[in-house]
């Protein structure tokens, strides 16, 4: 039986996930913004930490309380409507511009009009994908608060260094450290919004219980998997780097987060 506390968790955790972007806009002014291998590392150890609890704790859910063959469909749903979202709704990444967008100007190159739009739409980018991580959080908080707070925990920390390639651009063309923080904050909120918006649907048509929690497990599996293959990789292995595209920085991370994520599951 879902709780009133779950859905208040749930709602806090989703806050707090979406507004870990602001931590990353804070480091921009802390380490070196021009270092692509920091992004790289951290990109890679998302997607590790995203797929770790997929195949860890959510597919295994739903394949132990469903059929594989539905909890698989399900997966599958996921992975497609996300990626209906993607195709349909017009947006720019981070990995989608060259690095003569960013690298090749510095930071006191001011009122640079396709920096800012660079930043601008990597902000956009952002907001649209934590729509359903919002509902991702939610819905773990509905099966259990500790896994809500896993995946809540999973879900900030890759997006707190998509806050840093967000704050960058932003920085870098207008100087203003408010205005880059402050895009970078309003990208987050997007996260609750979409727990909201979940929860709403849910809610009005009567689906909060215990079977439908677990279909949306492996739902909720398929959008972190698609997340983590189409954006979080490409990311970190388009992200330009002074080693020369050394992959072996993205592996080591991918293996960080996958690692850390299992002993969190172990811990909780």
């Amino acid at each position: 039986m879902v709780t009133i506390e779950q859905i208040l968790w749930g709602l806090f955790l989703s806050l707090f996930a979406g507004l870990s972007t602001t931590l990353g806009a804070i480091t921009v002014f802390i380490i070196n913004p021009n270092d692509s291998k920091i992004i790289s590392l951290s990109m890679g150890f998302s997607a590790g930490v995203m797929l770790g609890v997929s195949i860890f704790e959510l597919l295994p859910e739903a394949i132990n309380n469903l059929e594989i063959f539905t909890a698989g469909l399900f997966f599958l749903l996921g992975m497609i409507v996300v990626g209906l979202l993607d195709f349909f709704i017009p947006h720019e990444y981070m990995h989608e511009h060259s690095c003569s967008d960013t690298d090749t100007v510095p930071i006191s190159n001011l009122n640079n009009p396709r920096l800012l739009r660079t930043g601008l739409l990597v902000a956009i980018g952002i907001a649209i994908h934590n729509l359903p991580e919002g509902f991702v959080t939610i819905t773990g908080s509905l099966y259990s608060i500790e896994l809500g707070l896993i995946l809540a925990i999973a879900i900030a920390l890759h997006n707190i260094p998509e806050g840093l390639s967000a704050a960058i651009p932003i920085y870098a063309a207008s100087g203003n450290k408010k205005k880059a923080f402050g895009i970078s904050f309003l990208s987050g909120l997007a996260e609750p919004v979409g727990a909201i918006i979940g929860l709403i649907v849910l809610l009005g048509l009567g689906m909060i219980n215990e079977e439908v929690v677990v279909i949306s497990l492996a739902v909720v599996a398929g959008i972190m998997t698609f997340i983590s293959l189409d954006e979080l990789l490409p990311i970190a292995h388009e992200t330009c780097n002074d080693n020369g595209n050394d992959t072996h920085t993205v592996t080591a991370g991918i293996l960080a987060g996958m690692a850390v994520m299992l002993a969190t599951l172990i811990i909780l």
